[in-house]
């Protein structure tokens, strides 16, 4: 620690051969008030009168002992002050540019560098964004298209442009509810045989989605086959009797039932044949109804013809 006379004070430099100030003056001020004047110290006014050994012993060596501990209380609040504007100066040495590279350095420090691969990371992930709607294009079949239901023929084929998707098909223009949704790997997709009625299509895709589009299917067109014998009202032998009609093409066989009720779901007498006519055989006497059915291989069920009343003898 620097030794006090040879810094500067908050009380200023002195000569060291003249007479300091005293701190301590204005706080003697109030204790030792006489008649030498409103501004002199006590002390110093009697060293100046030269009246010091007159006076009671007992009294000089209690202003001595004063006089000594006031000098004292001075030194040591001069060499407090000094260590303080030491501190003062020690810090007020700090050089603020460096102070300011300090403050700045974490963050320079701290700030990563970008790579360039994550920068282009967002435009990988716009490309694969799937485009707007419409960048599917139906091509087949062409919008309000009409189909025919037909098993002999070969199934219906939906076509696009646009890539591998999902064909989705409704009964509604809204396409709610779906009625059938199938992934498909190619462009194509060949619908066995929809039933008859409107239908409605798109495709979905990651391209986009098209828009949906309309076809209906017609309902089979049924096999033209009419019974020729026996007459409505006719009678026909219950053993040996003979069936006969008139046949269309796209029939598997041909069936003759006679039932006494109306039920038809289980008839009591059936009788095939692939040809024009069937006998009956151990059929009862007595009152049926009879009907000629097909199985149509157009439509892919039994057709039937209409039901007339026989008599079996």
């Amino acid at each position: 620690m620097n030794s006090a006379p040879n810094q500067s004070n908050n009380f200023g430099s002195q000569p060291t051969t003249g007479t300091q100030t005293n701190p301590f003056t204005a706080d003697l001020k109030g204790e030792f008030t006489s008649n030498f004047g409103t501004n002199t110290n006590a002390v110093s006014q009697i060293f100046k009168d030269g009246s010091f050994a007159n006076q009671n012993k007992t009294r000089n060596f209690v202003l001595g002992g004063f006089l000594l501990l006031a000098a004292i209380g001075g030194v040591w609040y001069l060499m407090g002050d000094s260590e303080t504007a030491d501190e003062t100066a020690d810090e007020a040495a700090v050089d603020p540019a460096d102070e300011a590279a300090t403050e700045a350095a974490p963050v320079e420090a701290t700030t990563p560098a970008v790579p360039a691969a994550v920068e282009a990371a967002p435009a990988v992930e716009a490309a694969a964004t799937p485009a707007a709607t419409g960048s599917i294009t139906l091509t087949s079949p062409e919008s309000g298209a009409a189909l025919a239901y037909d098993e002999t023929q070969g199934s219906a084929t939906f076509s696009w442009e646009g890539g591998p998707g999902t064909i989705v098909f409704s009964r509604h223009s809204s396409m709610k509810p779906e009625t059938m949704r199938v992934k498909v790997s190619g462009s194509t997709y060949a619908f066995h045989h929809p039933w008859p009625g409107q239908w409605f299509w798109k495709i979905e895709a990651e391209g986009g989605m098209s828009e949906p589009r309309s076809f209906s299917v017609s309902a089979p067109v049924r096999r033209n086959v009419a019974m020729t014998a026996p007459a409505s009202g006719g009678s026909i032998a219950g053993t040996g009797g003979v069936v006969s009609w008139t046949g269309d093409k796209g029939v598997a066989y041909y069936r003759v039932e006679l039932n006494q009720g109306e039920d038809w779901s289980n008839p009591q007498f059936k009788f095939s044949s692939s040809g024009s006519q069937a006998q009956l055989n151990a059929v009862p006497a007595g009152s049926y109804q009879m009907r000629l059915g097909a199985f149509s291989e157009v439509s892919g069920r039994w057709e039937y013809g209409q039901v007339v009343p026989v008599t079996v003898q």
